[in-house]
């Protein structure tokens, strides 16, 4: 079958690299794959620690993937990371989303889906974090299954820190999860229109939130809590009541409701998409902090803001002295001035005490590129991004 892909299997555990997500059009042969690539039913299309191939490239181009998580060259010292959540829990959260779509709505595979939130959440609790998605490693045309498991996973991060116990964090979960299940009912070519909606294809769109609760409501309304069904209906609303479908404003909106609308806010705008590319994390998270209050209340916004981090380990950076770095570390306190060690030289620059030094600007797919692939030679010409400025 043309196109296919087979399941490629390493013979061992690739050790611990800084990875970085590079879109599938900048890849090389050469490059290796930091984390596994997904296909339509969640099945692994090829596995991390694969070097790829030209075929490889040109069979993820015809699968639809937008982009992957390559390993990155910075050769790095080990550094602290935290715990990821596991990758089986959340591919099994969105098989089985997808699974109980194709069925209808079947009442009796609920069951799986509450299952696997429930996993999400003890994971959660055992201390794991969201660190990695399954959107930006998967192919685009399940991107409302892989985004909604995005979301299920930071929704109840978010919720643990804000102190909600088990139950409250199922109920998070499986309203996340299920926030966008309306979109089933929009066609692919809308869902995926690389141009701008017309008024009438984005009325069409606004549509989704009430069309979700209403199936919800007719299927399995009583296997899902109230909280859970007010997310579904309510993760469009805003707290200046310009949201949708009903316009309501801040305190008639569950907090629940707003958590699950910071996360499907973060998650989709750091994802790459077939109409738009990605925004780096630090402007998608300086848009979130002056959006408090306007569109979701400020103390929501301000733990969002404890939650995640501009530059997240592993960015590329570029500093306003002309070098080019990896995050290594952040300053809580300082999220804007991380922990950024040299490609090359291996210096380790803490941008809290280093004042003069700030970050200019996240690389761009081309630099990355750039990169990789110059780290790779040691006998190709020198990268723009490594001469020495003024």
């Amino acid at each position: 079958m043309k196109g296919e892909i087979a399941i490629v299997r390493t013979s061992s555990e690739v050790p611990a690299a800084y990875i970085m997500n590079l879109l599938v059009s900048y890849l090389m042969p050469g490059m290796k794959l930091s984390r596994p690539v997904y296909g339509q039913k969640g099945q692994m299309l090829i596995n991390r620690g694969v070097e790829l191939t030209p075929r490889y490239i040109e069979a993820l181009q015809e699968h639809g993937v937008l982009a992957v998580a390559v390993e990155s060259i910075c050769d790095l010292d080990s550094q602290r990371a935290e715990t990821a959540l596991e990758e089986s829990v959340l591919v099994r959260a969105a098989a089985s989303f997808q699974n109980w779509i194709e069925r209808n709505n079947d009442q009796s595979e609920i069951a799986e889906i509450v299952a696997s939130v429930n996993s999400i959440v003890d994971e959660t609790l055992s201390g794991k974090v969201p660190l990695a998605r399954l959107a930006e490693i998967s192919a685009a045309d399940i991107y409302t299954f892989t985004h909604s498991i995005d979301v299920c996973a930071f929704s109840v991060y978010i919720g643990l820190k804000h102190g909600y116990k088990k139950d409250t964090l199922l109920d998070l979960g499986i309203g996340s999860i299920l926030h966008d299940l309306g979109k089933v009912r929009l066609s692919p070519e809308v869902l995926n229109k690389p141009a701008k909606l017309t008024e009438d294809e984005f009325a069409e769109v606004k549509k989704h939130p009430l069309w979700g609760y209403t199936m919800l409501k007719e299927s399995v309304s009583s296997q899902i809590s109230d909280r859970a069904l007010a997310i579904v209906l309510g993760h469009h609303e805003r707290c200046d009541g310009s949201g949708y479908p009903r316009g309501i404003k801040a305190d008639e909106i569950d907090d629940l409701t707003s958590i699950c609308a910071l996360a499907d806010i973060y998650c989709a705008m750091t994802t790459e998409r077939v109409y738009r590319d990605a925004f780096p994390p630090n402007e998608v998270y300086e848009m979130l902090m002056a959006s408090g209050d306007r569109d979701i209340k400020y103390d929501l916004i301000s733990l969002f803001s404890r939650c995640v981090c501009p530059f997240p380990a592993e960015t590329l950076v570029r500093l306003n002295n002309g070098k080019v770095g990896c995050v290594t570390a952040n300053n809580q306190n300082l999220p804007f001035r991380p922990v950024v060690t040299m490609i090359g030289t291996r210096e380790e620059i803490d941008l809290s005490k280093e004042l003069y030094l700030v970050v200019d600007r996240v690389l761009t797919q081309k630099e990355m590129q750039d990169v990789i692939m110059g780290a790779r030679s040691e006998t190709a010409a020198p990268s723009p991004l490594f001469r020495k400025t003024n």
